[in-house]
């Protein structure tokens, strides 16, 4: 039993180390930005979006914060709403970091995004305490918000700049912490999940223009798709 709990922890010891060598790699590294803003004549009906996220919401790599999914968005809606948009999202955020440092600035809002799900699969986070975390963090705004919509997590393994062994294992791993947002959304009327994983994985792995040069993060055409996939949720939300 000793033997197996050894090979247990050097397993786990190895994963971590080459997922630190993933995220290390001497390869272009980008700060993100503040997606917030407001879109739109403010004659029109407004709307408060709040978003609480990692960097899938902070474009790094992007040549403008306008490119950035949760603007195009917005842009999009703006054609009937007054759009104000309130990013709390920060690069490298957990699903626990989340609910520690974003949850608590959440104003009234119409709409909270919850975008979440790959650095805890980069960083091994139990799975059980990523569906925790999402729960207590859908719980916590839930009377905050007209409607919670969450990303789901897309399929970590596609990532270009991983080594192809880890690549398979975050592939299994990011299915699971899928699921978790599933697990989170179930039940509660009010909470919606984006199908980002069965949308996006076909197309990151088999387009390289969907990613941006640091082969870690989305690219304008990354966002673009992503953009596509959330709308028509984050619109229905609105109206719901």
């Amino acid at each position: 039993m000793k033997t197996i709990r050894r090979l247990s922890l050097l397993a786990v010891a190895g994963l971590a180390a080459e997922a630190a060598y993933a995220i290390n790699r001497d390869l272009p590294s980008f700060e993100g930005t503040d997606a917030s803003g407001t879109f739109g004549d403010s004659s029109l009906p407004p709307v408060a979006i709040t978003v609480l996220g990692d960097s899938s919401c902070t474009g790094p790599g992007l040549d403008s914060p306008d490119d950035i999914w949760i603007r195009q968005v917005a842009r999009r809606l703006s054609d009937r709403y007054f759009v104000d948009l309130r990013s709390l999202a920060v690069g490298g955020s957990t699903a626990g970091e989340i609910l520690r440092d974003q949850v608590p600035l959440v104003e009234p809002s119409d709409v909270v995004i919850v975008a979440v799900g790959g650095n805890d699969v980069m960083r091994l986070t139990p799975l059980f305490t990523l569906r925790k975390n999402l729960e207590a963090i859908v719980d916590s705004v839930a009377s905050l918000a007209g409607s919670v919509v969450l990303s789901g997590t897309g399929d970590v393994g596609s990532m270009p700049r991983l080594p192809f062994a880890l690549s398979r294992i975050m592939t299994a791993l990011s299915a699971y912490a899928d699921r978790c947002h599933t697990a989170a959304a179930h039940g509660r009327a009010q909470v919606a999940k984006l199908p980002n994983r069965e949308k996006t994985t076909e197309p990151f792995r088999t387009n390289p223009d969907l990613w941006a040069p640091d082969l870690m993060h989305a690219s304008a055409l990354g966002h673009r798709l992503w953009a596509d996939i959330a709308y028509p949720t984050i619109e229905a939300a609105l109206t719901a």
